[in-house]
């Protein structure tokens, strides 16, 4: 009986700790099948958003080509796909996180009335002008105090306090991207962290008359 009971007893504790090691490596697994999707969802963000901010550009000279400018938004113009049909003028791309930490980029074309008007053009008189709306991407986890979008000035230095107005927008250069991407915050799996600044040649772009 005593022989019986020593052996339940060691076949209770290597049953345990095999299960314990199926369970961490199974976390283990998780784990890294999270960090994967978490890397893969903030390179698709990050290359839609710096793609769109490097298209940014002024309408006229000494105005600025940003409409909105805050922490988790950004409305700009853009020479995005530019089109034949619409007398190849700029659009006006809106970036901004939704309530489901979704990146929504949506890109509205000027109002065709206002075409023949270059550049004077505007983008809310008509009500049947509605933006394209795509959905870029989920799992946007910035906390409170991680700003997605910091606005930088010609030397490198951030521009506040946000949302930014007047002189402010005009002073923008730059935009540093940084994108805290987490699928769930169970498990113990922390954010991914992408990082990104991107300058806006056109900005600097002046046309040559002829």
């Amino acid at each position: 009986m005593f022989e019986i009971v020593a052996t339940l007893a060691i076949m209770s504790i290597v049953v345990m700790v095999v299960y314990q090691g199926v369970d961490s490596m199974t976390a283990s697994v998780a784990g890294a099948e999270n960090r994967l999707v978490n890397l893969d969802e903030a390179r698709t963000l990050m290359d839609t958003t710096t793609k769109d901010l490097r298209t940014a550009t002024r309408l006229q000279a000494g105005t600025s080509a940003f409409a909105i400018a805050n922490d988790t938004e950004v409305e700009f113009y853009a020479n995005l796909n530019l089109s034949s049909s619409n007398g190849y003028a700029p659009v006006r791309v809106h970036i901004y996180v939704d309530s489901n930490n979704q990146l929504i980029e949506e890109v509205k074309q000027p109002d065709a009335a206002s075409i023949a008007n270059a550049p004077n053009y505007t983008y809310d008189s008509d009500p049947t002008n509605k933006p394209h709306v795509r959905y870029v991407g989920r799992y946007v986890a910035n906390p409170s105090g991680s700003p997605i979008f910091t606005y930088l000035d010609q030397n490198g230095n951030p521009i506040t306090p946000t949302p930014l107005t007047g002189t402010a927008l005009l002073g923008i250069n730059s935009v540093s991207i940084d994108l805290m991407i987490r699928k769930t915050p169970t498990g113990g799996i922390g954010y991914t962290t992408l990082q990104s600044t991107v300058r806006m040649p056109n900005m600097d772009f002046t046309q040559v008359s002829s």
